[in-house]
């Protein structure tokens, strides 16, 4: 007698070969069969007569590790399909903490919601506190390059030999706990300021324990091509594996003609020369950020208190105007319309609006709108939140078809109550995986079902090493979704944005039921999946 039996289902198995109808048997935390199993008894059956039964989606890029506290039983994810979130992105992540760095991070979980003790310092303190919580999907860490410049107070473009000695024994530290890589966050601070030679010693250590290196480039404009090199010297330096962050060109940025495609066959060929490097992609065709990244480094490299200081000087901003061509590039180009506010506590009336109304508002250029705004980011006054208009359609349908590039969602994991629910109002924390297929499979036709649900689930697990996790086979782990194609709706739009995904009918998570019948059963069998 099995724990749960699936029938009726037709299989999408992760492998991108065709459906087809199949049972799937469950005892524990592991599938057991897979085939028509026609009389087999088991402590739950589950009817998916006519729907879809697949691995577990695997977000390979998340940003869940600053809501996990506040948010342990994953709502916003796990409703969407969403079974392992690969999290630390961007340079930055929970641990490790130090005495200089601690408040910060209290700080900014506070304001998402988690009122706890903060008391880690090292990685594997912090893995062992999300142990102890418990969550409803499992999570593979990055430590972040930022998180490790923040501990060790290295801000500028200057790092110690003995500040350098202390990251890489965090480093080691965390691959010793259970991370699995390193990521870094070259468009912000602090990570922006360090070099190469910087990136490349901290990317070896993860490289003895046959870690990646996961980058947020340097720059995905003008210099992608530079950054793209710059990518893979530190993977072939390290012997990391290698994955670009969503690997994209913002539209109308300066980045010269055809230069996606440049960077991504630079790529492709760094992988024939034997160099194991990946790349993922975003659902939408705008996206959150941080505007921030766009002023110049001398603007930031004392810290953000200084930051503010120079922005409230006029003639500082006449000059910053003239030298923010970078990350959002957009701006500086005069493209305010494609810049919004989502979210700001201290004005909630600029939800929505872009920076040609919101100039209109305050009776104030656009530029100036900007900078108040980034002055009060920076002491802390005030929690924005801005999403930009970033690719063009035909660009992000490249991204997706392409066979290089698994589907990612970068996202936070969010909730319909409470803080989160205030401050994520983006529909990519509630529905990115599940748009994949409402609009670029079920309704653009750019992939099959059966290739994108490849792209969620096998092709990050094996890329990251994830071992017996996103394929319906005998033997693997039983993270397992149950959903109606012809039902799927990603629900949330930007008007009415805090809605959960409806189609998805079950997600067991190793084994256990967590959402059964739509419905989240509060169950938290996650597991942190250690290196």
């Amino acid at each position: 007698m099995f724990d749960t039996l699936i029938i009726g289902g037709w299989l999408a198995d992760g492998t991108g070969n065709p459906t087809y109808p199949a049972d799937v048997a469950i005892q524990g935390d592991r599938i057991i069969e897979v085939g028509r199993l026609a009389g087999a008894e088991a402590g739950r059956v589950i009817d998916a007569g006519n729907k879809i039964v697949c691995p577990g989606f695997i977000d390979s890029h998340s940003h869940s590790d600053r809501t996990v506290q506040s948010n342990p039983t994953n709502q916003s994810t796990v409703r969407q399909g969403i079974t392992t979130e690969i999290v630390g992105q961007c340079g930055s992540s929970p641990a490790p903490l130090s005495a200089r760095s601690r408040d910060e991070v209290r700080r900014s979980l506070r304001g998402l919601g988690y009122e706890g003790p903060v008391e880690w310092s090292t990685f594997g303190e912090y893995l062992d506190f999300i142990d102890d919580m418990g969550t409803s999907i499992n999570f593979a860490w990055l430590v972040g390059h930022n998180a490790l410049r923040n501990a060790v107070g290295a801000v500028g473009t200057d790092v110690s030999e003995a500040q350098m000695q202390r990251m890489e024994a965090m480093v080691h530290e965390a691959m010793q706990a259970g991370a699995i890589g390193l990521s870094t966050g070259l468009e912000f601070a602090p990570g922006r300021l360090a070099s190469t030679e910087e990136v490349v010693r901290l990317a070896k250590v993860a490289g003895e324990y046959d870690g990646c290196y996961v980058s947020h480039i340097r720059n995905r404009d003008k210099y992608i091509q530079v950054a793209i090199e710059e990518f893979i010297d530190i993977v072939r330096r390290s012997g990391t594996i290698g994955q670009v962050s969503h690997l994209n060109v913002r539209h109308n940025t300066g980045a010269p003609e055809g230069a996606w495609q440049r960077a991504v066959d630079t790529l492709a060929a760094a992988r024939d020369e034997g160099i194991d490097i990946g790349m993922d992609c975003t659902p939408f065709v705008d996206g959150g950020g941080n505007p921030t990244a766009i002023l110049p480094p001398w603007v930031v490299e004392e810290g953000p208190e200084h930051a503010a200081d120079l922005l409230e000087d006029p003639q500082v901003r006449e000059r910053v105007k003239g030298e923010c061509d970078r990350y959002w590039a957009f701006i500086p180009r005069g493209d305010w319309d494609r810049l919004r506010v989502l979210r700001s506590e201290k004005f909630p009336e600029l939800r929505g609006k872009n920076f040609f109304q919101i100039a209109e508002m305050w009776d104030q250029e656009p530029w100036d709108c900007l900078f108040d705004l980034f002055v009060l980011q920076f002491r802390g006054e005030d929690q924005i939140s801005y999403v930009g208009r970033l690719f063009t359609e035909e660009h992000v349908a490249n991204q997706i078809r392409h066979p290089l590039f698994n589907l990612a969602v970068d996202a936070h994991g969010s909730a319909t109550e409470g803080v989160l629910a205030e401050k994520f109002v983006h529909p990519l924390s509630y529905a990115g995986m599940v748009h994949y297929l409402t609009y670029w499979v079920r309704e653009k036709h750019v992939l099959r079902l059966e290739e994108a649900i490849r792209k969620m689930t096998s092709m990050p697990a094996t890329h990251h090493r994830l071992r017996d996790r996103g394929l319906l086979r005998p033997g693997a782990y039983a993270d397992v979704v149950v959903f109606d194609y012809e039902e799927l709706d990603d629900v949330s739009t930007l008007e009415e944005p805090v809605a959960y995904a409806e189609g998805i009918e079950y997600v067991l998570v190793n084994g256990d039921l967590v959402i059964d019948d739509g419905e989240h059963t509060r169950a938290r069998p996650g597991r942190n999946l250690r290196s």
